[in-house]
């Protein structure tokens, strides 16, 4: 890990290469090749190269003890990817759609593009992609537990909050099972959870609201 995040900037552009290489990959073969399972693997390569990106920010941060530009890029990555990159991946994948159809002289299928929604309809629409996220978040870590046991320190009475910072300071996270890689990756799902969490309720008191419409060359006709 040393070497990996002694050449971190080369590491993260290769992860960003790979992220893009695997959504393309993903949507050729859906679309040109009629593969969809073996397309399903590029998407889980997709997910997994994110998760490795936020495991690289982690790391660094615990090894310099301190918040730096680095980091500052992940987040932002991890923001977008939470956020307008949803939307974005959904434009995405209706544009490559309908255009190879049109390249294979197949009928262009009626792919309704990303609708953008405003107010209550998009603050309730953030909520509830952010609960199917927190459900899996739930289930996940339920196996994770049945799978390697709940952590012994969590077995024993102590300070929950003692734990809960040893959990995010030490190297080694002792939460929420007795599995270390379990436990590290359940720490950086956790950040990305309570980072969506604050983006998607956000919505709930800060309304998205839907530009004016200039009205002023109608009022001319």
């Amino acid at each position: 890990m040393d070497f990996i995040l002694e050449n971190k900037w080369l590491f993260l552009i290769i992860a960003e290469s790979i992220f893009w290489v695997s959504i393309l990959t993903f949507l050729l073969l859906r679309y040109w090749f009629g593969l969809k399972r073996l397309s399903i693997a590029f998407f889980i390569l997709f997910i997994v190269n994110d998760l490795w990106i936020a495991i690289m920010g982690l790391y660094d941060y615990m090894k310099t003890g301190k918040f730096s530009s680095y980091q500052t890029v992940i987040v932002v990555f991890i923001v977008y990817a939470l956020t307008y990159g949803k939307s974005d991946f959904k434009r995405l994948d209706s544009f490559i759609q309908r255009k190879v159809a049109g390249w294979k002289g197949q009928p262009v299928p009626d792919v309704e593009g990303v609708k953008k929604l405003y107010g209550k309809a998009h603050a309730q629409h953030e909520r509830k992609q952010f609960f199917k996220h927190l459900l899996v978040y739930v289930i996940a870590h339920i196996v994770f537990v049945l799978l390697f046991g709940l952590s012994d320190q969590i077995s024993s009475p102590q300070d929950l909050t003692d734990v809960l910072s040893r959990w995010f300071s030490e190297k080694q996270p002792i939460f929420p099972s007795n599995n270390t890689t379990v436990n590290n990756i359940s720490r950086i799902w956790s950040l990305i959870l309570i980072i969506d969490g604050v983006v998607s309720l956000s919505y709930t008191f800060f309304p998205r609201q839907e530009k004016a419409r200039d009205t002023s060359s109608l009022d001319r006709k």
